[in-house]
């Protein structure tokens, strides 16, 4: 009697276990695919689209036989040439389905892989649009235009249930007529964070999160963008300045708004000191449209390992002072100093010193006496000895003065000339400032051709290059920042850091 009762609850739980187990009804209706594109690359095609949730959900399903009959989900995908008839894949328990040419563009959905959005990207070998023509023959985009369009076919090898099909995604075409969005300059990622973490092991890596901008979400959905990670430790040089490449950056993925790297892993660093070292981020979009070269966002803010050496900063100001600190253009005098506080000459002239040695990668060897009773600053003398600033009379220098507008646009433009003598200094085409009058004859060239580059600019057309009247002097008027002067040596560092 025993062993009755145990059989039977044994066949109760197996038999409702797996009813439990696969209980999911096959759906209904199926959701198209959203977002196709279709770009060349060599001699293949790469189709991308975005899978629905459902769908989503219904691959896992498929996947995981949970569905109260077998189910197979597959893509199929439709294309034709120019005004021909349309070539309608089959799905695969269609007769002769082997045969058919474009029954190379199907498959189980389980097997294609999907990014955390649900986008996925195959590939098709051109050639297979008319295998009975060879590769070089078949496939012709600046004469003819190629159309294609995708749906999902959820069906079953024992046909329990008839195939069920989703409507079609939109048309994507490519070729010689295709109206394509297209894409010409990608923003760069925003508000870029880094946090140090630390694995099972107990070993460091780095998780970054940014922020994508709205341009960025568009353009998405018309051609692939990749997020890529630039990374450096202390002052070497990045991961993108190592490689003949100049985009061969750490790692490439599909548009995230975050991701990790793990150095060591990608064989950038033998070990992550953070104790030791610093570790230096930026973020780049890399977009890759259908024909063409691929294009590249500016960088993002740079950020580190390292707490921040400045404070009490503008909200305008942070990205660039981010810069300065990956860039090392910070002097050691301004390290946690306000940003906001007007910058002093001493100070300005170890920035302007700071600038020319990152930009050239030479420090000067002082070999000049010191002329001036009021400093005995190295700095101030690397500065005076190239030529760079002078004192304020044959024997003063006066550090703690604050510097004007005028001042700051004729030292940086003078720092210019010695790091890229080569450079057209011209001032053809620059702006006509309305307070033009008021900016002294030693100076106007200077500002003229800084603000002809972008590096320093006015307002509502002024320049405003220093005070005039007693108010204006009492005022502080037009006294640069600490901020604005960093600024304004990231904007000459990045532009000539080439040799431009």
């Amino acid at each position: 009697m025993f062993k009755k009762v145990f059989v039977f609850i044994l066949v109760f739980v197996l038999v409702f276990g797996v009813l439990a187990y696969a209980e999911k009804a096959i759906p209904t209706s199926l959701e198209k695919p959203v977002n196709l594109t279709v770009r060349e690359d060599g001699d293949i095609l790469r189709p991308r689209w975005t899978n629905p949730s459902s769908i989503i959900q219904a691959t896992n399903d498929v996947n995981n036989s949970d569905y109260e009959v077998y189910a197979n989900l597959y893509y199929l995908f439709d294309w034709k040439k120019n005004d021909g008839d349309w070539n309608v894949c089959p799905t695969p328990d269609a007769p002769n389905f082997e045969d058919e040419i474009h029954g190379y563009f199907y498959m189980n959905m389980p097997s294609v892989q999907m990014d955390e959005k649900g986008n996925s990207e195959n590939f098709f070998v051109i050639w297979q649009l008319d295998p009975t023509k060879g590769p070089a023959d078949s496939f012709d985009l600046k004469n003819n235009t190629y159309y294609f369009r995708m749906r999902y076919a959820l069906e079953s090898d024992s046909n329990e249930f008839t195939t069920l099909y989703s409507p079609y995604s939109d048309v994507f075409a490519i070729g010689k007529n295709a109206n394509v969005t297209e894409i010409k300059k990608l923003d760069s990622p925003k508000d870029l964070q880094v946090v140090v973490k630390k694995d099972s092991s107990n070993k460091p890596y780095f998780h970054l999160e940014w922020t994508i901008p709205q341009s960025i979400t568009e353009s998405s959905k018309h051609i692939p963008v990749f997020h890529r990670i630039d990374f450096k430790v202390g002052d070497g040089k990045w991961a993108s300045e190592k490689e003949f490449d100049s985009m061969a950056i750490a790692g490439s993925k599909l548009l995230t708004s975050s991701d990790t790297l793990d150095p060591v892993e990608e064989e950038y660093v033998d070990k992550v000191v953070i104790e030791e070292n610093t570790y230096y981020f930026r973020v780049v979009f890399e977009g890759e449209p259908n024909t063409g070269s691929s294009i590249y966002s500016d960088f993002s803010n740079i950020v580190s390992t390292k707490v921040e050496s400045y404070s009490n900063a503008s909200d305008w100001a942070k990205p660039e002072l981010d810069k300065a600190e990956g860039y090392g253009l910070i002097p050691a005098s301004l390290k946690d100093a306000d940003m906001t506080k007007h910058i002093t000459r001493e100070e300005f002239a170890e920035v302007a010193i700071k600038l020319y040695e990152k930009t050239t990668g030479f420090t000067p060897e002082l070999k000049v006496s010191n002329p001036f009773t009021d400093t005995e600053n190295p700095e101030i003398l690397k500065a005076y000895q190239i030529g760079i600033t002078a004192g304020t009379s044959a024997t003063t220098f006066e550090p703690n003065k604050l510097i004007n507008r005028e001042q700051v646009a004729t030292m940086l433009s003078r720092a210019i000339r010695i790091m890229v003598p080569t450079a057209d200094f011209s001032t053809d085409g620059a702006p006509v400032f309305n307070d033009e009058n008021n900016i002294s004859t030693w100076a106007l060239e200077h500002v003229k051709y800084m603000s002809k580059i972008g590096i320093i600019k006015g307002a509502d057309g002024n320049f405003m290059p220093k005070a005039v009247t007693s108010a204006q002097i009492a005022s502080g008027y037009a006294n640069t920042t600490r901020e604005q002067a960093i600024a304004m040596g990231v904007r000459a560092f990045e532009k000539y850091k080439t040799g431009e």
